[in-house]
């Protein structure tokens, strides 16, 4: 199948490159005698056949494949480190693996056609994750994405201790803007990390859900392990 496919690229271009080199010396040696143009044109036709064969064989342009995709090393170990650290954006991935960011976003395009990881924008950065983990890799990925922001952590570890505050409380106890608290809660409430009841209060209070708990532990005891590692 690859080799029709390469056939069907390779054949058009090397006749049209052929075609104008004939017209150039049918028209600079229109002199010779007819049989000695002809025994050139064919010379020149066998050489070209004589280089799509040999393009073909030794591999010519590769189609990745789920199949061959990781038989590269960068992209084994992008998809290694991705498996490892859900939820990592570009610069991150490329400055961890030592890549150029346009060399590490390339080989994360071919790991997404082969739909093997993923990605989506939070909070302007595109983050990546696995697809073999489904809704739960995704969750995480977000979460991991999240909590990396020192102000979304303290968020998190201040309602794990003390739940049901409102967003003045959560403001004033971490001394932080209430413009960035609500900013912050927004997100971990869209994500999950986070739910708000109005039931008591004419201000929606806040509680940690069991995936926040642990979204903020599994990141803490990450952190604390890259930390000792460094």
């Amino acid at each position: 199948m690859h080799i029709f496919r390469k056939l069907k690229i390779v054949t058009p271009l090397v006749f049209l490159s052929l075609s104008f080199f004939i017209e150039g010396v049918v028209a600079k040696e229109y002199l010779r005698p007819p049989f000695e143009a002809i025994g050139l044109t064919f010379a020149i036709i066998v050489a070209a056949i004589a280089t799509i064969i040999t393009f073909l064989t030794l591999g010519g342009i590769k189609y990745v494949t789920p199949e061959n995709v990781l038989n590269t090393e960068v992209r084994k170990n992008l998809y290694e480190y991705i498996d490892e650290y859900p939820g990592s954006h570009l610069r991150e991935i490329a400055r961890e693996l030592d890549l150029k960011p346009s060399n590490a976003a390339w080989h994360l395009r071919k790991l997404e056609q082969t739909n093997l990881v993923r990605s989506r924008t939070i909070g302007g950065k595109r983050v990546y994750y696995l697809v073999e983990g489904g809704v739960e890799a995704r969750r995480e990925a977000i979460a991991e994405a999240i909590l990396k922001n020192k102000n979304a952590r303290e968020i998190m570890h201040y309602l794990r201790d003390n739940p049901g505050k409102h967003l003045l409380e959560i403001a004033n106890a971490l001394n932080l803007n209430h413009h960035t608290v609500k900013w912050h809660i927004k997100k971990m409430f869209m994500a999950e990390l986070i739910d708000g009841d109005t039931s008591n209060s004419a201000y929606p209070v806040y509680y940690p859900t069991e995936i926040g708990i642990e979204a903020i532990g599994t990141y803490s005891q990450n952190l604390k392990r890259i930390t000792e590692a460094s």
